[in-house]
């Protein structure tokens, strides 16, 4: 975790190779996987819109519009495991929900009222993947006598951004401030 400084500095890998996430806002902020996960997926969605072409048939076939690219998503499954040193999961689970929540709702600095920005390293596969949390799921599949979790698997769902902000006050759903 201590590594998170050379991950933000261009990229660098882990020395462990293990796969890290961790936020940009708050560099004490850092997850780093146990195992590596066994799938990551990658996807990318390209902006298409059918030409309005009103019941009529078009010799030249389908009209497709670009309307813009997207950026990416990624998709992946990370396993904690305490059980063999009877050490809780609790505190990875709870960094990945600290970064997917509000760093500062009561904050009047716009820019802490909103989740973080972070960062996902993993080798030359991702090198340097900037990218909000967009879901976290964790299950928990094994537990202490006192009933602390001492192992789960976290679903984690990342989408691809440069920089992050509110939406306006005026309407939901509305353009981000710059």
């Amino acid at each position: 975790m201590s590594d998170f400084a050379n991950i933000t500095a261009g990229g660098a890998r882990s020395t462990a190779g293990l796969i890290y996430i961790g936020s940009l806002d708050d560099t004490g902020l850092t997850v780093q996987a146990q195992y590596n996960p066994k799938e990551l997926q990658v996807d990318k969605n390209i902006g298409w819109q059918k030409k309005n072409q009103a019941n009529q048939a078009n010799p030249t076939g389908l009209q497709l519009e670009f309307t813009g690219a997207e950026g990416r998503s990624m998709s992946l499954e990370l396993l904690f495991d305490g059980y063999e040193s009877k050490t809780s999961v609790a505190g990875q689970v709870a960094a990945l929900n600290k970064m997917a929540s509000v760093i500062d709702p009561t904050s009047s600095d716009e820019n802490k009222r909103r989740p973080h920005l972070c960062i996902c390293a993993w080798g030359s596969t991702v090198s340097s993947f900037q990218c909000v949390i967009q879901s976290v799921s964790a299950k928990y599949t094994m537990f202490s006598e006192s009933g602390d979790p001492l192992r789960a698997t976290c679903t984690l769902k990342l989408m691809e951004a440069s920089v992050v902000s509110n939406a306006t006050d005026s309407s939901a759903g509305a353009t981000p401030e710059s």
